[in-house]
């Protein structure tokens, strides 16, 4: 099974884009906090980016504003790189739910 699911706060407003096909896309970039205080006692954030696509893209870009508490859910999908004969793996995030669980509307 392939499925994460995000929450956190929008930290860059998305900017819809458009690829060479006319689909539209942005990246949601979310401050999501760790389950674990570090060795300070402190908690830290990590800043995920998380693509958007379609429909969902342009109604997020509509209406999503910095600090908005987000959740994600989605799939992981990777991409092989080919460098010097060798395979790597890019991974992202691709959303195919996004709500709002404090704005109203």
């Amino acid at each position: 099974m392939n499925v994460f699911c995000l929450v956190g706060n929008v930290v860059e407003l998305p900017i819809l884009k458009e690829t060479t096909l006319g689909v539209k896309t942005c990246t949601l970039k979310i401050q999501v906090e760790r389950p674990f205080a570090n060795s300070d006692g402190m908690i830290e954030y990590d800043i995920i980016g998380v693509e958007v696509w379609r429909g969902l893209a342009e109604t997020l870009c509509n209406v999503c504003t910095t600090g908005d508490l987000v959740s994600c859910k989605g799939r992981i999908a990777s991409r092989p790189i080919e460098k010097d004969g060798r395979t790597f793996y890019n991974y992202t995030f691709v959303a195919e739910k996004v709500s709002f669980p404090r704005k109203n509307g």
